[in-house]
């Protein structure tokens, strides 16, 4: 097979690989309504889980955090042992791990009537931590195998693999959800199971990979493409930019999936449309990413900076985030600011742990060293997946408190913080490229913070 043609291969089967890993996670969310009404019903021959909607609700509200704090924990985890480890086995490990934990999660309990909070917590704390195998290692591969030319329009197409596999999932729970949530929990199960069968026979994890298969079978000394040392988390942490970044995707994430764990229960609650209406409707969310994942790639590489429009983006997802609390329950509109939302909030997301998670793992401050590729990128959606914990315990008791709308005016609040976070960034990006105008600076793309610029 030719280079371009396995390279073709590698970019559909992490693509996909990794849009189950999102359709899985989508389970819960797609369910929420039917999960909290069977809890709190005792026609099934149980007890009631919970003694009123309320507690329900707080429950669902912690499984999120918990979820995110054992998938932010894993995160650095799996990035530290990915540039250790072949990526590809990694990333299939966490896929059959996923479909064990899901069904035990969704599934079991409704088909052997066992109903218990702790049990509930400790299988949606495994789903997490498995769940955490996918990003860093998936972004080690795509790294291997494409270069620095169009990064951003590639992984700009690349990183909507989350909201295509947000898509799927809200379609496969809206089509499946009729017979009962605890088949979409077993549905999403099988094709992960299938994916990761997939990852393992189809793709190399490197360009190299079967030669140095060849060489290390007639060698006592294993041999690898990778150049350098792996790298530890605090120095990490401490590369050019990575702390910008990592700061404003803990905000910028919290909102997005803030969206992805609570935009279903939310327009059922406060439009008192069906669950599966609810769930069709919520895919124009991940519509809207797709475009500003896409769009924005292609644009920031045409500009040769990224932050300037990351910022400019999230400017305009502030005012689309009011208009989005004040739509009404108009379907039309709801689905077009919806859009916005999306391509303003999920687009600079997924620009964020894609195309700027390579830029800083391949960094000239890095001298060349490929091995620091997951873990940067495990460090920066780690500390995303760490402050949308955190959010996804209060979100629930602010919207109890004082109503949708003061969670949007929150939502609002966090993506000024993520603005502040990289402005510096920006302002020296945007005082760069007056310079490339000017014929002052020469035309390379260092918003990888790979410049010789000072954090």
């Amino acid at each position: 097979m030719s280079t371009s043609s396995r390279k073709a291969l590698v970019f559909v089967v992490t693509f996909v690989s990794y849009g189950l890993y999102h359709a899985s996670r989508k389970s819960l969310s797609g369910v929420k309504s039917s999960i909290k009404a069977d809890w709190l019903s005792n026609t099934s021959g149980h007890e009631p889980l919970f003694a009123n909607e309320a507690d329900a609700k707080h429950f669902l509200g912690s499984l999120d955090a918990i979820f995110m704090a054992a998938y932010a924990a894993a995160l650095f985890f799996w990035g530290w042992l990915g540039d250790r480890l072949n990526p590809k086995y990694v990333v299939a490990a966490g896929m059959i791990g996923s479909a064990v934990t899901l069904t035990l999660f969704g599934t079991i309990p409704k088909w052997l009537n066992f109903y218990h909070a702790p049990y509930y917590v400790i299988t949606y704390i495994a789903f997490g931590l498995v769940q955490a195998c996918g990003w860093p290692s998936e972004i080690a591969i795509m790294a291997n195998w494409f270069g620095k030319g169009n990064r951003g329009f590639v992984m700009g197409v690349w990183a909507a693999c989350q909201p295509v596999g947000n898509i799927f999932g809200s379609i496969f729970t809206a089509m499946v959800l009729p017979l009962g949530y605890e088949y979409t929990f077993l549905l999403n199960s099988v094709l992960i199971a299938v994916g990761a069968i997939v990852v393992v026979t189809a793709i190399d994890s490197s360009p190299n990979e079967e030669h140095e298969a060849g060489v290390e079978a007639n060698s006592n000394e294993p041999h690898h493409n990778f150049h350098g040392e792996p790298i530890s988390l605090f120095k990490a942490i401490l590369l050019p930019g990575v702390l910008a970044y990592c700061i404003c995707n803990a905000c910028l994430k919290l909102v997005n999936y803030a969206f992805f764990f609570w935009l279903p229960l939310y327009l059922t609650d406060a439009y008192h449309w069906e669950e599966s209406q609810a769930d069709q409707l919520s895919i124009w969310y991940d519509f809207g990413g797709i475009i500003g994942s896409v769009l924005g790639g292609y644009i920031t590489d045409k500009m040769g900076k990224r932050s300037p429009l990351i910022v400019a983006m999230l400017i305009c997802s502030i005012g689309s985030l009011y208009f989005y609390a004040h739509v009404g329950p108009y379907m039309f509109w709801n689905a077009l600011v919806m859009t916005t939302v999306g391509v303003t909030v999920s687009g600079p997301y997924n620009l964020i742990v894609g195309s700027i998670s390579i830029d800083l793992g391949s960094q000239p401050a890095l001298a060349g060293n490929t091995q620091a590729m997951s873990t940067v990128s495990g460090l920066l959606d780690g500390t995303g997946s760490a402050g949308s914990a955190i959010g996804q315990l209060f979100i629930p008791i602010i919207q109890d408190d004082l109503g949708w709308k003061a969670v949007f005016y929150v939502f609002m609040l966090l993506n000024g913080f993520a603005i502040l976070a990289i402005l510096k960034r920006c302002i020296i990006d945007m005082k760069s490229l007056r310079k490339l105008r000017s014929g002052e600076e020469s035309p390379l793309l260092n918003d990888g913070e790979g410049g010789e610029h000072e954090d």
